[in-house]
Formats: structure tokens, sequence, C-alpha cells
């Protein structure tokens, strides 16, 4: 039994209020657990972790920027399609942020690359001082870049969307290059030569005789191989899953706007719209939590400690008001 055209804005309505409302609140428990773990582990001693927590501050602003709004006009009226200020800005915060988290991705895959390699120059890049550097100046960069597509947004049709022919073309050019294929490409790089400078770590220490303490060294050696191999998998994966089809839509969307098209077309197209745009995308933003979880052991004791923290906060606080009252 196939399902009708006339079910699918239902269907969205569906998605957004149990799909995204779901994912909305495990990203965020997610995201603030993650931030905790990282500023318990003092990031500003640790460049790489300075990169991963400004990418979870974006995703966090990223999920609740874009997707609370999606829920609350599902019961009320839709305030992006109402006023232009709203359009614009609820954008403008959106975008801004998602391409920091994505210019963090990468140069947190960068350090890691630095950290590995035998040049000093290279490893001249792994500071406090670089880090925070490259952090200020992506936020300024992208924050002055994202005006111009924030301007050009209007409403028109109870949609906020860019609806000037020319600034889409320019604005699919932009995102395909800067979200769809620059990123994905420069993490894979940066991934492969880490490889291959841990294997070549491994060449180095690679002893004569093998004798236990070696031995141990090897073992721990091939695990940090193998759980880097695994976060590079799924992080890869992930984002380019979630970011590649809707830079698909926007070439179909460029290429066939000027079809004259049946309502059941603009529908399904509608549909395929918000889930490559809203639903897949945002995804990436409410997942790394569960993928350092699954892959790194070390980030599953930290969270431990968080909540062992949290809970023993929460014991104290009982305990204190049990003896104010008992007073």
């Amino acid at each position: 039994m196939t399902t009708s055209v006339p079910d699918l804005p239902f269907i969205q309505q569906m998605f957004t209020r149990y799909g995204m409302s779901t994912y909305v609140a495990f990203g965020n428990l997610g995201n603030l657990l993650t931030i905790a773990a990282f500023c318990q582990c003092e990031p500003w001693k640790n460049p790489c972790l300075l990169y991963l927590l400004s990418m979870t501050i974006c995703n966090l602003i990223c999920l609740d920027v874009g997707i609370i709004p999606m829920i609350f006009s599902l019961d009320h009226v839709d305030i992006s399609t109402q006023s232009i200020i709203f359009c614009q800005l609820q954008f403008y915060i959106r975008h801004a942020f998602f391409q920091m988290m994505r210019t963090y991705k990468v140069l947190a895959c960068m350090n890691r690359f630095a950290i590995s390699s035998m040049s000093v120059r290279i490893r001249s890049l792994n500071t406090y001082k670089m880090a925070i550097h490259l952090i200020i100046t992506s936020a300024l960069f992208w924050l002055l870049a994202v005006i111009f597509f924030s301007y050009a947004r209007t409403i028109q049709n109870g949609s906020c969307n860019i609806q000037n022919g020319i600034y889409l073309m320019i604005y699919t050019i932009y995102y395909i290059l800067s979200a769809g294929l620059f990123p994905p490409l420069l993490i894979v790089f940066f991934n492969t030569l880490l490889i291959r400078n841990l294997k070549g770590l491994r060449g180095r220490i690679q002893p004569i005789r093998d004798n236990a303490e070696n031995k141990q060294s090897n073992i721990m050696l091939r695990k940090r191989d193998r759980n880097l191999m695994k976060m590079i998998f799924v992080e890869v994966m992930i984002y380019v899953v979630s970011t590649m089809p809707f830079s698909i839509y926007l070439i179909y969307k460029i290429i066939t706007d000027s079809f004259t098209k049946s309502l059941e077309q603009q529908q399904i197209e509608s549909f395929i719209n918000y889930i490559t745009q809203s639903f897949i995308m945002y995804l990436n933003t409410a997942m790394p939590f569960y993928i350092y979880i699954l892959t790194s052991s070390s980030f599953r004791q930290e969270c431990k400690r968080v909540l062992f923290k949290f809970y023993a906060l929460i014991m104290r606080k009982q305990l204190r008001n049990l003896h104010n009252n008992s007073d």
C-alpha cells in the first residue's frame, strides 16, 4: 500500500512533532553533557578539546534555534513567515553557527594531525594561543559572511526563503562548496594523514626484542588506531549523510525551477526539502555525544565523573535541606 501525496503534510507534522522533538531533547542533553565533560578535562590545556567544545556549543545553538521554532509553529503561528526580521535573523544565527561547527570540525582534525606530525613547524600549530586565534577568527568570518544570504531571504507564499533566482544560484554554489564539498574532503584529508603518521609512529617504536613492555605499547597503539578509525568513519559518514542530500536538492531546484510543476510535484518537493534541509541535517548537531560515547572509553569515563559529581551535588543539597528543616 503506497502513501498518497496528500498525506505528506501530515507525515511532515508527525516527523516534526515526535521525531524532531525527541532528538532535540536527547541532543540538548547530549550536548550539555559533552560541554560538562570537556570543561572537566580542562580544555584550555588541550587545543583539540577547545575545538570540540566550540563545536558542541555551536551544535547546541543550531539545534535549538533551528528546531524549537519549527515545533512551536505546529500549534501556533509560524513567526518566520510573518516577520521578515525573524525570518532573516533565525537563518543568520542558525547558518552562521552551522558553518562555525563545520569549521571547528575541520580544525579539530587538523589539530590531531599536527600532534602526530614529526615536523616541528606543523606541531607548532598545536598551541592554546593558535586554537583561540583560529576559533575567534572563524567565528568573526562566518558572522560577517552570512549577512548577505540572510538579507537575501524574503517571505513569499508563506515561505521564508531566497526567492531571487540569481541569489539562489549563488547560494547553491556557495553552500555546495562551503558545506557539502570542502569540509568532508578536508576531514578525510587530515584524518588520512593522521592515520599515516600513527602507522609511522608504530613502526618507529617496533622493538628489536619482543619484551612485555613493548608488547603492551604496541597493543595500546593498535587500540588507539582502531578507536581513531571508528571515530573517523562514523564522524565523516554522518556528516556526509546529513549534508549531501540538501546539496543535491539545491542543484535539482536550480535545474527545475523554471519548469511548470503540478500541485503534487510541489508537495513532494516541499517534503524532500523538509527532510534534507531540516530533519536529516539537524541530526548532525544531536549525535556527536552518542558518537563519542560509543567510540571513546575515556569520554565515557569523563561522563561518569560528571554524573557522579551531579549526583553528589544533589545529595548534598538534600542533606542540607533536611538539616535546615530539622533545626
